[in-house]
């Protein structure tokens, strides 16, 4: 049922992908902005991107983001498995991501996948996917199959800013710096451009209010290095091997596959705890480890290997949201998904995940309700979606010595309830049903 006749996505990573392929049935034409190249064939369609500097990383994709990105692209997993990823033998408890913190009083996960009262068959929050994976597999492949829907092309350049209506009430579309167009005109604008939106600065100049902003500060800090392992060089059933931080370690260090016979040795810092950038200190961390069981099985496994280009080195402050839920007016024509709505602190392996559960649910209320109203309407049900990721993320944060709880950049005891500031007599809840 197309409702839309252009539709303009801003960023061309994971989020904006994934909206565009929530919007293709949508809408007659959907076009993505990015300042990257997206190349869908030859060698650079698998390479790291500029504008995804930690996509050299290690990177999971939590059976909840598999099952919603399979909704959306029929058919992905098995195009990801052509493609290198490599299989999970089994769907264990992941060590280092259900407990890369001391994690004492952090929420467990809930019964259905977003505790909203979805489907307890439905995949956990936490729950570990079926693949091990890089980042440019999985972003190549999903911008292989979204650029191949009919309707749907991507566009080189900046966004400088949007366009608007006479009376600025309605966003029509944006402009552009670097491309060879300097205006796009459509009816949907959404911001999908993640850490480096701007999207609340606009939106405040044409005299609608800015949303209210919660975070936190870990200081992450990552460093990952690529290594081809010699024949039989894991223990006997062993897929991965991890050791989550502790209290008096606050490095989390983790050896998974990544495919083409390759494996990711990473090790993540905490409070301004930054790892080696280099491979020769990665091995000295690890025989360094206090966890004498862990230190030899990752000696023993890492005995040998061969580097497979240079260390990927990463920084994350931590968690970001924005609360357009809260606002009470703002523009019709845009809305925000990924990490303009919430950045999720990546110890966690969420980020992807929530931008699938966001896509999807773009898509259900075009279906359900249409393109009407879509601004004030969509905003509540992603914050309802959020909430609960939202706060294992900040529950675990917390627990991190020195993390700091932030509302509108300042530093308080603790973060408020997501939702607290709607209007009086509306909850998030009450405007879902």
């Amino acid at each position: 049922m197309t409702t839309l006749e252009h539709s303009i996505v801003m960023g061309g990573s994971m989020a904006g992908l994934l909206a565009a392929a929530a919007l293709a049935p949508h809408s007659a034409r959907v076009t993505i902005v990015d300042r990257d190249p997206l190349p869908v064939d030859g060698p650079d369609a698998f390479a790291p991107r500029r504008g995804v500097p930690q996509g050299g990383t290690v990177h999971r994709l939590l059976a909840l983001g598999e099952a919603r990105m399979e909704e959306l692209l029929p058919g992905l997993r098995e195009e990801l498995l052509a493609a290198g990823a490599v299989p999970r033998a089994a769907r264990e408890a992941d060590t280092v991501l259900d407990e890369a913190t001391p994690n004492e009083g952090a929420p467990a996960a809930a019964d259905g996948p977003l505790g909203t009262g979805e489907s307890a068959a439905a995949p956990g929050i936490d729950e570990p996917g079926t693949l091990w994976l890089t980042r440019p597999v999985l972003e190549g492949v999903v911008r292989r199959r979204v650029l191949a829907l009919p309707g749907v092309e991507a566009v080189q350049g900046a966004v400088g800013g949007l366009l608007t209506s006479d009376d600025k009430r309605t966003v029509t579309g944006v402009q552009l710096r670097g491309g060879e167009v300097d205006e796009l005109h459509g009816d949907l604008v959404v911001d999908a451009a993640g850490r480096s939106s701007r999207a609340a600065t606009w939106v405040e100049g044409l005299g609608f209010e800015r949303p209210r902003t919660l975070g936190t500060r870990v200081h992450v800090a990552y460093t990952s290095q690529r290594l081809r392992l010699r024949e039989g060089a894991m223990l006997e059933g062993a897929e991965s091997l991890g050791q989550p931080a502790t209290g008096n370690n606050p490095f989390t260090i983790d050896l998974e596959p990544c495919g083409a016979d390759e494996h990711i040795l990473s090790i993540a810092g905490t409070a301004r705890h930054q790892p080696p950038a280099d491979l020769e200190g990665l091995l000295d961390m690890v025989a360094l480890l206090p966890e004498r069981e862990t230190a030899d099985a990752l000696d023993s496994a890492l005995e040998g290997a061969e580097p497979v280009g240079e260390p990927s080195v990463a920084k994350a402050a931590g968690a970001h949201r924005q609360l357009w839920e809260e606002t009470n007016d703002g523009p019709a024509g845009l809305v925000h998904v990924g990490d303009s709505a919430a950045m999720f602190t990546p110890l966690y392996g969420q980020g992807m995940t929530m931008a699938a559960v966001g896509a999807v649910a773009l898509r259900d209320t075009l279906t359900g309700d249409g393109a009407d109203g879509l601004a004030a309407r969509f905003p509540r049900l992603l914050g309802a979606l959020l909430d609960r990721a939202w706060e294992i993320t900040t529950s675990r944060d917390a627990q991190i010595p020195g993390a700091e709880m932030l509302v509108d950049g300042a530093v308080v005891e603790e973060l408020p309830v997501p939702g607290s500031l709607v209007g009086a007599g509306q909850s998030t809840g009450e405007t879902l049903r």
